[in-house]
Protein backbone atom coordinates (compact mmCIF):
# COMPACT_ATOMS: atom_id res chain seq x y z
CA UNK A 1 0.00 0.00 0.00
CA UNK A 2 1.32 3.37 -0.76
CA UNK A 3 1.90 5.82 1.53
CA UNK A 4 -0.75 8.87 1.47
CA UNK A 5 -1.89 8.36 -2.03
CA UNK A 6 -3.94 10.38 -3.82
CA UNK A 7 -7.78 9.28 -3.48
CA UNK A 8 -9.71 8.57 -6.48
CA UNK A 9 -13.05 8.65 -6.98
CA UNK A 10 -15.99 7.83 -9.75
CA UNK A 11 -17.89 10.74 -11.13
CA UNK A 12 -19.50 9.42 -14.09
CA UNK A 13 -20.79 6.25 -15.88
CA UNK A 14 -21.69 5.05 -18.93
CA UNK A 15 -23.08 1.81 -19.91
CA UNK A 16 -24.31 -0.18 -22.98
CA UNK A 17 -25.09 -3.77 -21.88
CA UNK A 18 -27.51 -6.64 -23.33
CA UNK A 19 -29.62 -5.55 -20.55
CA UNK A 20 -29.32 -2.11 -20.51
CA UNK A 21 -28.80 0.24 -23.26
CA UNK A 22 -27.73 3.30 -20.46
CA UNK A 23 -26.80 3.87 -16.80
CA UNK A 24 -30.65 3.49 -15.47
CA UNK A 25 -31.97 1.05 -18.00
CA UNK A 26 -29.27 -1.27 -16.82
CA UNK A 27 -29.68 -0.58 -13.24
CA UNK A 28 -33.64 -1.72 -13.35
CA UNK A 29 -32.65 -4.62 -15.12
CA UNK A 30 -30.32 -5.09 -12.15
CA UNK A 31 -32.58 -4.95 -10.23
CA UNK A 32 -35.34 -6.88 -11.79
CA UNK A 33 -33.16 -9.54 -12.20
CA UNK A 34 -33.38 -8.86 -16.63
CA UNK A 35 -31.76 -10.62 -18.97
CA UNK A 36 -30.47 -9.47 -22.10
CA UNK A 37 -29.47 -12.93 -23.43
CA UNK A 38 -31.99 -14.12 -26.57
CA UNK A 39 -31.75 -15.52 -30.17
CA UNK A 40 -28.88 -13.49 -32.11
CA UNK A 41 -29.94 -11.53 -34.89
CA UNK A 42 -26.95 -9.68 -35.90
CA UNK A 43 -25.08 -12.96 -37.19
CA UNK A 44 -25.76 -16.64 -38.37
CA UNK A 45 -26.00 -19.36 -35.79
CA UNK A 46 -26.88 -22.13 -37.55
CA UNK A 47 -22.81 -23.70 -37.55
CA UNK A 48 -22.64 -23.45 -33.46
CA UNK A 49 -23.66 -25.18 -30.45
CA UNK A 50 -25.55 -22.35 -29.34
CA UNK A 51 -28.30 -20.03 -31.16
CA UNK A 52 -27.84 -17.34 -28.69
CA UNK A 53 -25.76 -14.70 -26.84
CA UNK A 54 -26.25 -11.05 -25.36
CA UNK A 55 -26.35 -9.10 -28.28
CA UNK A 56 -27.12 -5.42 -27.94
CA UNK A 57 -29.41 -4.93 -30.85
CA UNK A 58 -29.27 -1.26 -30.92
CA UNK A 59 -27.76 0.07 -34.58
CA UNK A 60 -24.98 2.86 -34.71
CA UNK A 61 -25.68 3.87 -38.45
CA UNK A 62 -23.69 7.50 -38.56
CA UNK A 63 -21.60 6.46 -36.00
CA UNK A 64 -20.72 3.22 -37.64
CA UNK A 65 -19.74 4.82 -40.95
CA UNK A 66 -17.66 7.42 -39.03
CA UNK A 67 -15.66 4.78 -37.09
CA UNK A 68 -15.40 3.09 -40.24
CA UNK A 69 -18.29 0.40 -39.01
CA UNK A 70 -16.43 -0.59 -35.96
CA UNK A 71 -18.63 -1.65 -33.47
CA UNK A 72 -16.09 -1.64 -30.59
CA UNK A 73 -15.53 2.33 -30.69
CA UNK A 74 -19.39 2.76 -31.22
CA UNK A 75 -20.51 1.29 -28.96
CA UNK A 76 -17.88 2.97 -26.77
CA UNK A 77 -18.71 6.23 -28.03
CA UNK A 78 -22.08 5.81 -26.81
CA UNK A 79 -20.92 4.71 -22.97
CA UNK A 80 -18.54 7.54 -23.30
CA UNK A 81 -21.33 10.16 -24.41
CA UNK A 82 -23.24 9.46 -21.38
CA UNK A 83 -20.10 9.35 -18.80
CA UNK A 84 -19.73 12.74 -20.12
CA UNK A 85 -22.98 13.92 -19.56
CA UNK A 86 -23.26 12.34 -16.41
CA UNK A 87 -20.16 13.46 -14.95
CA UNK A 88 -20.76 17.25 -15.95
CA UNK A 89 -17.42 17.62 -18.30
CA UNK A 90 -17.44 17.32 -22.00
CA UNK A 91 -13.83 16.98 -24.44
CA UNK A 92 -13.22 19.99 -23.90
CA UNK A 93 -12.65 20.13 -20.59
CA UNK A 94 -10.82 17.01 -21.36
CA UNK A 95 -8.72 18.60 -23.62
CA UNK A 96 -8.46 21.82 -21.63
CA UNK A 97 -6.55 19.77 -19.06
CA UNK A 98 -3.41 18.44 -21.51
CA UNK A 99 -1.51 15.75 -20.06
CA UNK A 100 -3.53 16.11 -17.09
CA UNK A 101 -5.95 13.58 -18.03
CA UNK A 102 -5.52 10.27 -20.12
CA UNK A 103 -7.11 7.04 -21.25
CA UNK A 104 -7.09 3.51 -19.85
CA UNK A 105 -9.35 1.23 -22.21
CA UNK A 106 -9.71 -2.48 -22.57
CA UNK A 107 -10.89 -4.73 -25.26
CA UNK A 108 -10.17 -8.27 -26.19
CA UNK A 109 -11.41 -7.56 -30.07
CA UNK A 110 -11.35 -4.36 -30.62
CA UNK A 111 -10.42 -4.06 -34.54
CA UNK A 112 -11.29 -7.73 -35.06
CA UNK A 113 -14.85 -7.54 -36.47
CA UNK A 114 -13.22 -5.86 -39.64
CA UNK A 115 -9.87 -7.90 -39.20
CA UNK A 116 -11.64 -11.45 -39.83
CA UNK A 117 -14.20 -9.86 -42.56
CA UNK A 118 -10.94 -8.68 -44.27
CA UNK A 119 -9.13 -12.00 -43.64
CA UNK A 120 -12.26 -14.16 -45.03
CA UNK A 121 -12.42 -11.71 -48.44
CA UNK A 122 -8.76 -12.21 -49.34
CA UNK A 123 -8.91 -15.79 -48.11
CA UNK A 124 -11.28 -15.79 -50.52
CA UNK A 125 -9.37 -14.68 -53.37
CA UNK A 126 -6.00 -15.59 -52.74
CA UNK A 127 -5.39 -12.16 -51.80
CA UNK A 128 -2.76 -11.16 -49.22
CA UNK A 129 -2.72 -7.24 -48.07
CA UNK A 130 -2.39 -7.20 -44.78
CA UNK A 131 -2.86 -3.15 -44.53
CA UNK A 132 -5.54 -3.97 -42.59
CA UNK A 133 -4.03 -5.34 -39.61
CA UNK A 134 -3.65 -1.39 -38.37
CA UNK A 135 -7.08 -1.36 -37.34
CA UNK A 136 -6.03 -3.28 -34.45
CA UNK A 137 -3.77 -0.42 -33.08
CA UNK A 138 -6.15 2.61 -33.68
CA UNK A 139 -9.43 1.84 -31.80
CA UNK A 140 -8.36 2.99 -28.78
CA UNK A 141 -6.93 6.05 -30.76
CA UNK A 142 -10.32 6.87 -32.04
CA UNK A 143 -12.10 6.86 -28.97
CA UNK A 144 -9.22 9.58 -27.53
CA UNK A 145 -9.65 11.42 -30.44
CA UNK A 146 -13.73 11.81 -29.16
CA UNK A 147 -13.42 12.37 -25.67
CA UNK A 148 -10.22 14.96 -26.23
CA UNK A 149 -7.43 13.12 -24.31
CA UNK A 150 -4.10 14.68 -24.89
CA UNK A 151 -2.34 12.61 -21.83
CA UNK A 152 -1.21 8.93 -21.84
CA UNK A 153 -3.55 6.52 -23.37
CA UNK A 154 -3.13 2.80 -22.40
CA UNK A 155 -5.21 -0.14 -24.29
CA UNK A 156 -5.13 -3.36 -22.07
CA UNK A 157 -5.41 -6.80 -24.17
CA UNK A 158 -5.13 -9.24 -21.22
CA UNK A 159 -8.43 -11.14 -22.53
CA UNK A 160 -11.58 -11.09 -20.19
CA UNK A 161 -9.71 -9.61 -17.09
CA UNK A 162 -9.03 -6.29 -19.40
CA UNK A 163 -11.98 -4.58 -18.69
CA UNK A 164 -11.13 -4.78 -14.78
CA UNK A 165 -7.15 -4.10 -15.43
CA UNK A 166 -7.70 -1.27 -17.13
CA UNK A 167 -9.83 0.36 -13.94
CA UNK A 168 -6.60 -0.64 -11.72
CA UNK A 169 -4.17 1.15 -14.53
CA UNK A 170 -6.34 4.36 -14.84
CA UNK A 171 -6.39 4.46 -10.89
CA UNK A 172 -3.08 3.81 -10.43
CA UNK A 173 -2.51 7.43 -12.60
CA UNK A 174 -4.29 9.51 -10.52
CA UNK A 175 -3.02 8.08 -6.79
CA UNK A 176 0.67 8.21 -8.20
CA UNK A 177 -0.07 12.08 -9.60
CA UNK A 178 0.13 11.20 -13.07
CA UNK A 179 -3.41 12.98 -13.97
CA UNK A 180 -6.13 14.46 -12.05
CA UNK A 181 -8.62 12.75 -14.86
CA UNK A 182 -8.77 9.04 -16.40
CA UNK A 183 -11.43 7.61 -18.81
CA UNK A 184 -11.12 4.40 -18.30
CA UNK A 185 -13.48 1.21 -19.38
CA UNK A 186 -13.86 -1.37 -22.02
CA UNK A 187 -15.72 -2.49 -25.16
CA UNK A 188 -16.29 -5.76 -26.79
CA UNK A 189 -18.41 -6.86 -29.89
CA UNK A 190 -20.03 -10.35 -30.54
CA UNK A 191 -18.71 -11.09 -33.12
CA UNK A 192 -18.68 -14.78 -35.57
CA UNK A 193 -14.81 -15.24 -34.49
CA UNK A 194 -15.28 -14.97 -30.49
CA UNK A 195 -18.66 -16.97 -30.98
CA UNK A 196 -16.15 -20.14 -32.93
CA UNK A 197 -13.65 -19.65 -30.46
CA UNK A 198 -15.65 -20.31 -27.63
CA UNK A 199 -18.08 -23.03 -29.93
CA UNK A 200 -14.40 -24.77 -30.51
CA UNK A 201 -13.66 -25.59 -27.07
CA UNK A 202 -17.12 -26.51 -26.36
CA UNK A 203 -18.11 -24.02 -23.86
CA UNK A 204 -20.77 -22.70 -24.92
CA UNK A 205 -23.79 -23.17 -23.15
CA UNK A 206 -27.39 -23.67 -25.54
CA UNK A 207 -29.65 -22.72 -22.87
CA UNK A 208 -28.35 -19.95 -21.11
CA UNK A 209 -25.92 -18.73 -19.19
CA UNK A 210 -26.45 -20.51 -15.63
CA UNK A 211 -23.39 -19.33 -12.97
CA UNK A 212 -23.07 -21.93 -9.64
CA UNK A 213 -26.19 -24.18 -11.08
CA UNK A 214 -25.95 -27.55 -10.80
CA UNK A 215 -27.84 -27.48 -14.23
CA UNK A 216 -25.19 -25.22 -15.54
CA UNK A 217 -23.54 -26.28 -19.20
CA UNK A 218 -21.21 -23.72 -20.54
CA UNK A 219 -21.11 -19.66 -21.13
CA UNK A 220 -22.87 -17.33 -23.46
CA UNK A 221 -21.46 -15.11 -25.02
CA UNK A 222 -22.31 -11.09 -25.00
CA UNK A 223 -21.00 -7.79 -25.54
CA UNK A 224 -20.87 -3.92 -24.51
CA UNK A 225 -19.32 -0.82 -23.11
CA UNK A 226 -18.97 0.91 -20.03
CA UNK A 227 -16.98 3.71 -19.55
CA UNK A 228 -16.06 5.26 -16.27
CA UNK A 229 -14.45 8.70 -15.20
CA UNK A 230 -11.88 8.66 -12.69
CA UNK A 231 -10.93 11.63 -10.86
CA UNK A 232 -8.27 12.95 -7.77
CA UNK A 233 -11.17 13.64 -4.88
CA UNK A 234 -9.97 16.83 -4.18
CA UNK A 235 -10.35 17.95 -7.91
CA UNK A 236 -13.69 16.13 -8.25
CA UNK A 237 -14.61 18.17 -4.68
CA UNK A 238 -13.68 21.79 -6.59
CA UNK A 239 -15.93 21.29 -9.22
CA UNK A 240 -18.54 20.14 -7.08
CA UNK A 241 -18.92 16.52 -8.92
CA UNK A 242 -21.48 13.71 -7.92
CA UNK A 243 -19.29 11.27 -6.26
CA UNK A 244 -20.43 7.76 -7.29
CA UNK A 245 -17.89 5.51 -5.14
CA UNK A 246 -14.00 5.22 -4.62
CA UNK A 247 -12.15 2.81 -6.09
CA UNK A 248 -9.71 1.80 -2.71
CA UNK A 249 -7.61 -1.13 -4.64
CA UNK A 250 -6.79 -3.76 -7.46
CA UNK A 251 -4.56 -6.66 -7.95
CA UNK A 252 -3.36 -8.43 -11.11
CA UNK A 253 -1.94 -11.77 -11.27
CA UNK A 254 -1.41 -14.69 -13.45
CA UNK A 255 -1.97 -18.61 -13.18
CA UNK A 256 0.98 -19.94 -15.27
CA UNK A 257 -1.22 -23.02 -15.35
CA UNK A 258 -2.92 -23.23 -19.26
CA UNK A 259 -4.05 -20.98 -21.87
CA UNK A 260 -7.51 -21.32 -21.63
CA UNK A 261 -8.57 -23.30 -18.50
CA UNK A 262 -7.72 -21.71 -15.25
CA UNK A 263 -5.82 -23.43 -11.95
CA UNK A 264 -8.03 -25.80 -10.22
CA UNK A 265 -6.68 -24.68 -7.10
CA UNK A 266 -7.35 -21.18 -7.72
CA UNK A 267 -3.85 -19.54 -7.26
CA UNK A 268 -4.20 -16.65 -9.45
CA UNK A 269 -7.60 -15.45 -8.35
CA UNK A 270 -6.52 -16.44 -5.12
CA UNK A 271 -3.16 -13.92 -5.40
CA UNK A 272 -5.50 -11.07 -7.15
CA UNK A 273 -7.78 -10.71 -4.56
CA UNK A 274 -5.38 -10.68 -1.85
CA UNK A 275 -3.64 -8.35 -3.48
CA UNK A 276 -6.31 -6.02 -3.96
CA UNK A 277 -7.46 -6.81 -0.10
CA UNK A 278 -3.40 -5.37 0.52
CA UNK A 279 -4.00 -2.78 -1.42
CA UNK A 280 -7.37 -1.29 -0.68
CA UNK A 281 -5.59 -1.87 3.37
CA UNK A 282 -8.66 -4.09 4.21
CA UNK A 283 -9.52 -7.00 6.08
CA UNK A 284 -11.85 -9.44 4.88
CA UNK A 285 -14.59 -9.31 6.63
CA UNK A 286 -14.75 -5.63 5.65
CA UNK A 287 -15.81 -6.56 2.10
CA UNK A 288 -20.17 -6.83 2.01
CA UNK A 289 -20.62 -8.22 -2.04
CA UNK A 290 -18.45 -9.37 -4.85
CA UNK A 291 -19.62 -9.94 -8.65
CA UNK A 292 -17.87 -13.13 -9.36
CA UNK A 293 -16.32 -13.66 -12.40
CA UNK A 294 -18.96 -16.66 -12.81
CA UNK A 295 -19.21 -17.70 -16.39
CA UNK A 296 -21.45 -20.34 -15.47
CA UNK A 297 -18.65 -23.18 -16.97
CA UNK A 298 -18.37 -25.93 -14.89
CA UNK A 299 -14.77 -25.57 -13.87
CA UNK A 300 -14.65 -21.75 -13.45
CA UNK A 301 -16.97 -21.35 -11.00
CA UNK A 302 -15.98 -24.22 -8.89
CA UNK A 303 -12.16 -22.49 -8.76
CA UNK A 304 -13.75 -19.33 -8.29
CA UNK A 305 -15.79 -19.97 -5.24
CA UNK A 306 -12.55 -22.34 -3.80
CA UNK A 307 -11.08 -19.26 -3.91
CA UNK A 308 -13.44 -17.06 -2.21
CA UNK A 309 -13.06 -19.80 0.39
CA UNK A 310 -9.45 -19.71 0.72
CA UNK A 311 -9.16 -15.74 0.62
CA UNK A 312 -11.91 -15.22 3.35
CA UNK A 313 -11.98 -18.10 5.74
CA UNK A 314 -14.55 -17.96 8.20
CA UNK A 315 -16.31 -14.25 6.08
CA UNK A 316 -16.43 -16.24 2.94
CA UNK A 317 -20.08 -17.70 3.49
CA UNK A 318 -21.29 -14.14 4.90
CA UNK A 319 -20.32 -12.35 1.50
CA UNK A 320 -23.11 -11.89 -1.06
CA UNK A 321 -22.07 -13.10 -4.19
CA UNK A 322 -23.98 -12.85 -7.56
CA UNK A 323 -22.92 -12.84 -11.31
CA UNK A 324 -24.65 -10.84 -13.59
CA UNK A 325 -22.86 -12.80 -16.39
CA UNK A 326 -26.25 -14.39 -15.47
CA UNK A 327 -27.85 -11.07 -17.11
CA UNK A 328 -26.03 -9.76 -20.03
CA UNK A 329 -24.11 -13.04 -20.69
CA UNK A 330 -19.67 -12.79 -21.18
CA UNK A 331 -18.98 -9.68 -22.66
CA UNK A 332 -15.38 -10.31 -22.98
CA UNK A 333 -12.71 -7.49 -22.93
CA UNK A 334 -15.38 -5.53 -21.80
CA UNK A 335 -17.27 -7.82 -18.87
CA UNK A 336 -14.97 -6.33 -16.19
CA UNK A 337 -15.98 -2.53 -17.11
CA UNK A 338 -19.70 -3.58 -16.94
CA UNK A 339 -19.63 -5.68 -13.77
CA UNK A 340 -18.20 -2.88 -12.06
CA UNK A 341 -20.72 -0.64 -13.08
CA UNK A 342 -23.24 -2.85 -11.79
CA UNK A 343 -20.48 -2.63 -8.03
CA UNK A 344 -20.66 1.07 -8.56
CA UNK A 345 -24.30 1.22 -8.70
CA UNK A 346 -25.17 -1.65 -6.22
CA UNK A 347 -22.71 0.18 -3.81
CA UNK A 348 -24.02 3.69 -4.54
CA UNK A 349 -28.01 2.81 -4.16
CA UNK A 350 -27.26 -0.12 -1.93
CA UNK A 351 -28.42 -3.56 -3.28
CA UNK A 352 -26.85 -6.88 -4.33
CA UNK A 353 -27.71 -7.68 -7.71
CA UNK A 354 -28.41 -10.97 -8.47
CA UNK A 355 -27.31 -14.34 -10.11
CA UNK A 356 -30.72 -14.10 -12.39
CA UNK A 357 -31.03 -17.67 -13.28
CA UNK A 358 -29.47 -19.29 -10.08
CA UNK A 359 -32.65 -21.95 -9.53
CA UNK A 360 -30.45 -24.92 -7.45
CA UNK A 361 -26.36 -24.06 -6.22
CA UNK A 362 -24.56 -27.30 -7.01
CA UNK A 363 -23.85 -29.11 -3.50
CA UNK A 364 -20.75 -27.68 -2.98
CA UNK A 365 -21.87 -24.11 -3.44
CA UNK A 366 -25.01 -24.41 -1.03
CA UNK A 367 -23.13 -22.67 2.34
CA UNK A 368 -21.99 -19.67 -0.02
CA UNK A 369 -24.52 -16.49 0.28
CA UNK A 370 -25.64 -16.48 -2.99
CA UNK A 371 -27.96 -14.32 -4.38
CA UNK A 372 -30.72 -15.74 -6.47
CA UNK A 373 -33.34 -14.55 -8.85
CA UNK A 374 -33.99 -10.75 -8.08
CA UNK A 375 -32.02 -8.31 -6.42
CA UNK A 376 -31.66 -7.89 -2.64
CA UNK A 377 -32.15 -4.34 -0.91
CA UNK A 378 -28.66 -4.48 1.31
CA UNK A 379 -26.44 -1.49 2.67
CA UNK A 380 -22.70 -2.09 0.65
CA UNK A 381 -19.69 -0.45 2.12
CA UNK A 382 -17.43 -2.58 -0.06
CA UNK A 383 -17.45 -4.45 -3.09
CA UNK A 384 -14.71 -6.50 -4.63
CA UNK A 385 -14.98 -7.43 -8.61
CA UNK A 386 -13.09 -10.25 -9.82
CA UNK A 387 -12.41 -10.98 -13.49
CA UNK A 388 -10.79 -14.28 -14.44
CA UNK A 389 -9.61 -14.91 -18.20
CA UNK A 390 -7.51 -16.99 -20.47
CA UNK A 391 -3.54 -16.83 -20.25
CA UNK A 392 -4.19 -17.15 -16.46
CA UNK A 393 -4.94 -13.84 -16.35
CA UNK A 394 -6.78 -12.72 -13.29
CA UNK A 395 -7.94 -9.21 -12.02
CA UNK A 396 -9.78 -7.93 -8.91
CA UNK A 397 -10.83 -4.16 -8.25
CA UNK A 398 -12.03 -3.13 -4.67
CA UNK A 399 -14.60 0.29 -4.09
CA UNK A 400 -16.33 1.49 -1.19
CA UNK A 401 -19.35 3.73 -0.85
CA UNK A 402 -19.26 7.79 -1.26
CA UNK A 403 -21.40 8.72 1.08
CA UNK A 404 -18.82 9.93 3.50
CA UNK A 405 -17.07 11.61 1.13
CA UNK A 406 -19.67 13.89 -0.35
CA UNK A 407 -19.71 16.10 2.56
CA UNK A 408 -16.21 18.28 3.05
CA UNK A 409 -15.54 21.51 4.29
CA UNK A 410 -18.94 22.08 4.99
CA UNK A 411 -19.98 22.19 1.41
CA UNK A 412 -22.99 19.20 0.76
CA UNK A 413 -22.76 17.66 -3.33
CA UNK A 414 -26.00 15.64 -4.33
Amino acid sequence: MLKNPIRVVVTGLGVVAPNGYDKETFYQALLDGKSGIGNVERIEMSNFRTQIAGEVKISFPEMAREHNFDRTVSMACVALDEAFKDSGIDSTYISGLGIRAGMSFATSLGGNSRMMEHLKEELDERKIQPEWLTDLNFFSNYIAKNAGVKGAINSTTSACAAGTAAVGIGFDQIRLGRADVMIVGGSDPLTEFSIAGFHSLRSLSPTGSKPFDENRDGLVIGEGASIFILENYDHALERGAHIYAEIIGYGLSNDAYHITSPDPNGGGAIRAMKMALQDANLRPDDVDYINAHGTSTLVNDKMELNAINEVFQDHAKKISISSTKSMTGHCLGAAGSIELAACVLAVERGFVPPTATLSKPEKDFEEFSLIKSKSVKKPIKVAMSNSFAFGGNTACVILKKADELNVRKGVQFD
